[in-house]
């Protein structure tokens, strides 16, 4: 049982946004024991630090959540929150994937000051993003855009687009209206995921604690939102099984119906792309399937 006064160590990055996030998932937790208290452990990581090179090109992987989990491992934290897109398929030994929050909406927007459209962006408007899965997707859809890199937080993105310096970005919806509420200072467009499919996770807040620590791992659990960990699940089956790094334009987003699970995934590569859909019961059956399907199809792909 926990006690009135006990605390938690809680690790993160410092942006306002992983701030943000963070609390939303301690409130999730204190909502099923308010005693809870908690101390938030801010970490810097190298994807932080290095904003001018896009973050296939940096060669680290796990690059905003490795330095967070050390932490947790070195004892200076209890547990650690992420963006459940940012952890790699695989955690560090010793780590437990054990809490969930409940999932903003998990798809892509394009983001401009006068509300384009994928289909409405001018020829040779220049789209920042230093995504390789969105520029892929981009170029698929609209070869005639120019993509540029663009990297930083979000409201750093936000405001370069603001200024002029691009006509459009693709950003997660669940970030701006994380961070700005219902009133962005941009206008946002959704990208449906047969457009531009959204990398496994996106949208869903995560903790992550020691494999031995009972207490706060099945606090977690038992804070943790059921439909988001149903398809967390599938989507990081699919990341696993499908092997595909950042430098590969695979995504792939479950969503949990009344009639079962549904997965939608794509692969992009020099102008072409690639969707396909997968129904089950099972999350990791569904995530398998998918991932077997869109091999095939990079292996298709690569042979023409």
């Amino acid at each position: 049982m926990w006690r009135a006064g006990m605390r938690i160590k809680v690790a993160t990055r410092g942006s306002k946004l992983s701030l943000i996030q963070t609390e939303e998932l301690l409130s999730q937790i204190k909502a099923v024991e308010p005693d809870v208290e908690f101390e938030i452990v801010v970490v810097k990581t190298t994807g932080d630090i290095i904003q001018e090179k896009p973050l296939y090109q940096i060669g680290v992987k796990g690059i905003f959540e490795k330095e967070v989990n050390m932490a947790v491992l070195r004892g200076e934290a209890d547990m650690a929150v992420h963006s459940l897109k940012d952890l790699p398929s695989e955690l560090t030994p010793g780590l437990v994937l054990a809490g969930f929050s409940k999932r903003a909406p998990p798809h892509d927007v394009l983001v401009s000051a006068r509300g384009y459209t994928l289909e409405t962006l001018p020829k040779g408007a220049v789209v920042g993003t230093s995504s390789v899965r969105r520029a892929e997707f981009l170029k698929a859809v609209r070869p005639d855009v120019e993509v540029k890199p663009l990297r930083g937080n979000v409201d750093t993105r936000v405001n370069k687009v603001l200024a002029g310096q691009y006509d459009a970005a693709v950003m997660a919806v669940a970030g701006i209206y994380r961070l700005y509420g219902d009133k962005p200072p941009v206008a946002v467009v959704p990208l449906r995921p047969e457009e531009v499919p959204p990398p496994p996770g996106q949208g869903i807040v995560v903790a992550v604690a020691r494999e031995g620590d009972v207490h706060i791992v099945d606090l977690l659990r038992k804070a943790s939102d059921p439909a988001a960990a149903v398809e967390a699940l599938a989507e990081r089956t699919f990341l696993r099984e499908v092997g595909a790094g950042c430098h590969v334009a695979v995504g792939g987003v479950a969503r949990l119906t009344p009639s079962g699970l549904e997965f939608v995934a794509g692969y992009a590569s020099g102008g072409r792309r690639h969707i396909v859909k997968v129904f089950g019961d099972d999350p990791v059956e569904v995530g398998r399937k998918a991932a077997a399907l869109i091999a095939a199809a990079r292996s298709y792909q690569t042979a023409m």
